[in-house]
This record gives structure tokens, C-alpha cells and sequence, in this order.
């Protein structure tokens, strides 16, 4: 009897177990990238707040002719912070592309899957979004809103402390008592507050620095993972297309439900030739692609394929608006304003093209 493992059904299947290890290892790699992110923004705000510490006088405020060179050495520590990102970042693509290209060590010669890595990491490097952004340009724009909001944190409560200093001086010297308010103000100067005020704009406003460095992370590695996996797929003679696959973790409906539910092109639901998954449909996506072999398309996927507009028409009015992204962009859907090419596009773009046109959006 032959080893089933190595008959092409068995080899097959030893790739598809070896796929879901990598969706494994990309989990746990997610998480630690993440991780140790987080490690190194909460390790320069430490810095931040001692640079701060250092350069507060022995009353322990900060003064405005300390603010200078205090904010000379915060744009010194954001600098390092950058470089170690960077340094985070380049390693976490190194491993998520090798990730990706695992699963078929064994059905791909090793110089192929190398060069397949190497491509992914220059995609994701070189990817321009939407928005006309590179990856350099997204990092340097993490890094100065980095010194954007730490720097402003510092000069608003020196400068309003200075001001209160004076103001305070002025009733001193008339004999008269320093208002309650006027005190608060000179109290922001301490430097205590200071790097906590600092730090909690590097770290835990609404869209911090070190939030949207997350963001990036999470964006970009598994970007590299998704792009060497299916490059080194469809290195397989059998491959016919990727799987638009949902994370266990994929909690809230949105337009991932509808690119791993649509047979788009008779070959399954959620199913894509190359060069035509969606995947990822968003930033800080969760989700995979697995790859399908010719065997697994049935007939009834071959015959059983729909349009997107098909499809959704077909949902639930509530999940319509998970998948299309909101009651307005569903409501214009169900008026017959939104087109096969436009279901991605956010409502706001939309919404201006239908008023141009004189249709009442609200």
C-alpha cells in the first residue's frame, strides 16, 4: 500500500496542515511584535519623563529658559525610538514572510522560497496605499506626531506655568494673596506632571503615537505574511487560487464577511485567483488567506458564481451595512448608487460624487 503522505492528495494536505501552523506562528508573532512595541514606547516615555525630572529647577518646576534644550533632548530620545521601531519592524517582516512560505518547504525548491520572502519584505516596503503613503512615509509620520504632541505637552505647561510664575510675582509684590486658579496654572510646570502629561500623549490619548505604531505593525507584518504565503502558493502546479480566510478573532461584521463569503469567480466562496484576493480588505487586519487546489473546487462553485452587488443584495439589511460600512453607504446601495467598482470606496467619496449629481444623501 502506497504512503499516503507522499502521494499528491497527501502532500497536499501536509501543506494545508502546515498552513494552519503558520496562521499559528503569525499569531504568536503578532503578538510579541505588539508586545515588545509596546515595551519600547512605555521605555522612552520613562526617558522622556526623566529628561524632564532632570531639567526642572530645585523648586522642582520647569523653566522656559530650560525648555529648549529639554525639548532638544526629547526629539533625541523620539529619534532612538524611531531607530528601534525601524529595527523591530525589519525583523518582524523577516519572519512573517518565512512564516508564510513554510507551508510549502517542501513542495517548492528552497532558492524560489527565498526569493519569495525577499519580495514580500520589498512589497511591503515599497506598497503605496491609497492614500498615495509609503511605509517611510507612515513611520515619519508616527515620528513627528511623536514630537508634535510630546513637544506640545511640554511647552503648554511651561509656558503657562512661566506666565503664572509672573502673574504670581505681580500679587506678591502688591501684598496681595495668589489666587487659587493662578497657583493650579504654576502647578502645571512641576515636572512630575510634566512627563505625565508627556506620556500620556505619547501613549494613551485617542490616536497616540504609540497607538497608530501598533497599528502599523500589525498592518505591515501581516502584510508580509499574506504576501509570501500566496506568492509561494501559487508556486504549486495545483494551486488555483487563496482563500480569503476569517480569523477566529474576527469578531465585528464588516467587508471581510463579504470577500470570504462571495463566490466572485467559481471557485468557492471567499475564493480568488492570483493576483485577485482582496486580502487584507483593511488596516489592522486579522485575517489569512489559505491556499485551494484545482481538486477542491466542486461544480457547484463553478456554477454557483455571483457578483458582489448579487450577493450582498442577498443579506440582511443589517449585515448589508456591516459589509458595505454603515447605514447611509447601505441606504444608497439599496437606492442602486452603488456600482460593483465602487463597494470599497467609504462613504465619503461616494457621498460627494451622488450631491455633485443632485441626489439627496441625507
Amino acid at each position: 500500500m502506497a504512503d499516503i503522505a507522499k502521494t499528491p492528495q497527501g502532500k497536499r494536505a501536509s501543506i494545508k496542515r502546515a498552513s494552519k501552523k503558520a496562521r499559528k506562528n503569525m499569531r504568536r508573532l503578532d503578538n510579541k511584535a505588539l508586545s515588545d512595541l509596546d515595551r519600547i514606547y512605555r521605555e522612552s516615555a520613562r526617558q522622556i519623563s526623566a529628561d524632564i525630572a532632570a531639567a526642572a529647577a530645585v523648586d522642582g518646576h520647569v523653566r522656559l529658559e530650560s525648555m529648549r534644550a529639554l525639548l532638544n533632548q526629547v526629539e533625541n530620545r523620539i529619534d532612538q525610538l524611531s531607530g528601534e521601531m525601524g529595527r523591530q519592524l525589519s525583523f518582524g517582516f523577516e519572519q512573517a514572510a518565512a512564516h508564510g512560505s513554510a507551508p510549502f518547504a517542501a513542495a517548492v525548491e528552497a532558492s524560489a522560497l527565498m526569493q519569495v520572502n525577499h519580495d514580500a519584505v520589498q512589497f511591503v516596503r515599497n506598497f503605496i496605499a491609497e492614500d498615495g503613503l509609503q511605509l517611510s512615509d507612515r513611520i515619519w509620520r508616527i515620528d513627528q506626531h511623536g514630537r508634535d504632541v510630546v513637544g506640545s505637552a511640554i511647552k503648554q505647561a511651561v509656558v503657562q506655568g512661566h506666565s503664572a510664575s509672573q502673574a504670581a510675582s505681580d500679587f506678591l509684590s502688591r501684598g496681595e494673596k495668589i489666587p487659587a486658579d493662578l497657583l493650579a496654572k504654576m502647578r502645571k510646570a512641576d515636572a512630575a506632571r510634566v512627563g505625565r502629561e508627556a506620556g500620556r500623549a505619547l501613549l494613551h490619548d485617542d490616536g497616540s503615537p504609540r497607538f497608530n505604531a501598533m497599528r502599523l505593525f500589525r498592518t505591515e507584518i501581516n502584510r508580509a505574511h499574506g504576501e509570501a504565503y500566496q506568492a509561494a502558493a501559487f508556486e504549486h502546479p495545483d494551486t488555483v487560487g487563496t482563500r480569503f480566510l476569517l480569523s477566529p478573532n474576527h469578531r465585528q461584521q464588516d467587508i471581510c464577511d463579504m470577500h470570504a463569503r462571495v463566490n466572485r469567480y467559481g471557485l468557492g466562496p471567499g475564493v480568488y485567483p492570483k493576483g485577485r484576493n482582496p486580502w487584507p480588505a483593511h488596516p489592522n487586519t486579522i485575517s489569512f488567506t489559505e491556499v485551494v487546489f484545482s481538486d477542491e473546487v466542486t461544480d457547484a462553485d463553478k456554477a454557483g458564481k455571483e457578483d458582489r452587488i448579487a450577493f450582498i443584495k442577498q443579506q440582511p439589511a443589517g449585515l448589508r451595512s456591516s459589509m458595505l460600512g454603515g447605514q447611509k453607504k447601505r441606504a444608497a446601495f439599496d437606492a442602486g448608487h452603488i456600482t460593483e467598482s465602487s463597494i470599497a470606496t467609504p462613504w465619503r467619496v461616494i457621498k460627494k460624487k451622488l450631491e455633485r449629481k443632485g441626489i439627496n444623501t441625507t
